[in-house]
């Protein structure tokens, strides 16, 4: 791939940021058999103390190891460090990024630690741990199997690994760009968004190859697929030459050709993250404090929700019924909120989960 200047700056803007991390894997937990936690999943119509609510991914603090899952169930009630009190008090790890549900399985993946939970979701039982990748991103899964974006490393091309969803086996593994983060498939491609430069990757599920890779906007991240069919990509901007915000974040959209059709300049940096509604016509995206909703269709977008009580937004998501999660940080120095909107962006809850609350899981039986 040809290195461009931006993507040059844009990586060594990483390594200024991210310079004093250590990437060191803790391995302090107490000795776990993951066969004596797992639950007996012969009974179909058995249902776990987590089969209906929502799990909240929570970060936790760089080099800490005090990422969690906390989860908040149909009355409201949060039970916090749920894999801890489930595995032996096991430790979760160091910066839990996200979490991703294969029917009653879920894949946990832990960025700094460089590792893989797999848990029985209904238990949060451990069922095996991935070794074998490097600073783990995101999943997404297809038939049979799993795929996984990796950094890597801040100085090297980020891949995807693929695994076996039944016997958790890597079983190859592909190059993209720098920083490859978030995933999308649509009529049999995978999606990869280059976050540490300008570019999206397109590979075949077929024959594992990278088919094509072309600029969008500065810091690609988060992608979803609209009501017609469409992706959308949020470019969260990039850093002018003093290291602060170019105030060039965009939302761009690709057709069915993957051709781009339409891009949205924002103004401003952006976060990382994108949602759509129920039904896919209206698109959530957030600065600050502040959501951004755009409706499919329209030429510009507006303000949503602004919330001068919070300290930053950090996770979003959007619940079965059309609720909208938001996760607060809290700036890491305390345990993060969730506050919930309804779906014209009034506040209706706030509960108290883990630290650095940055995503949400949704499930019912």
């Amino acid at each position: 791939m040809t290195k461009s200047k931006y993507i040059f700056k844009s990586i060594s803007s990483f390594i200024l940021i991210f310079i004093t991390l250590l990437f060191v894997a803790c391995t302090d937990d107490p000795e776990v058999n993951p066969d004596s936690l797992s639950s007996d999943d012969s009974n179909e119509n058995t249902s776990g103390p987590f089969s209906s609510g929502i799990f909240v991914i929570n970060e936790g603090n760089f080099g800490s190891d005090d990422g969690s899952i906390s989860f908040i169930d149909s009355e409201g009630l949060v039970q916090n460090s749920i894999f801890f009190e489930k595995n032996a008090f096991r430790r979760l790890g160091d910066v839990v990024q996200s979490m991703y549900v294969n029917d009653t399985t879920a894949f946990i993946l832990v960025n700094n630690s460089n590792k893989i939970e797999v848990v029985n979701i209904d238990e949060m039982t451990l069922l095996h741990t991935i070794s074998g990748v490097s600073l783990p991103r995101y999943m997404i899964g297809n038939g049979d199997y799993g795929y996984i974006s990796e950094w890597v490393s801040f100085s090297d091309p980020g891949r995807i690994s693929i695994i076996d969803l039944v016997t958790y086996e890597i079983l190859d593994t592909i190059n993209v760009g720098f920083g490859a983060e978030a995933l999308a498939i649509r009529e049999g491609k995978l999606y990869v968004s280059n976050n540490f430069e300008n570019t999206l990757s397109i590979m075949s599920l077929s024959t594992r190859e990278i088919t094509q890779t072309f600029s969008v906007g500065p810091s690609p991240a988060a992608m979803i697929i609209d009501k017609n069919d469409d992706l959308w990509v949020v470019c969260s901007g990039g850093y002018n030459a003093d290291f602060s915000f170019a105030n060039n974040g965009s939302l761009v959209r690709l057709d069915s050709n993957d051709e781009v059709i339409q891009e949205i300049a924002l103004g401003m940096n952006v976060s990382s993250k994108l949602i759509t509604n129920v039904d896919s016509s209206v698109l959530y995206f957030y600065s600050g404090t502040t959501v951004y909703s755009y409706t499919v269709g329209d030429d510009s977008y507006e303000t949503f929700i602004e919330n001068t009580a919070a300290i930053s937004f950090y996770g979003i998501g959007v619940s079965p019924d059309g609720d909208i999660y938001i996760g607060d940080s809290k700036g890491f120095q305390s345990l993060g909120s969730v506050y919930v909107y309804d779906q014209i962006g009034q506040e209706k809850e706030e509960f108290e989960v883990g630290r650095g609350p940055n995503g949400f899981v949704f499930t019912s039986k």
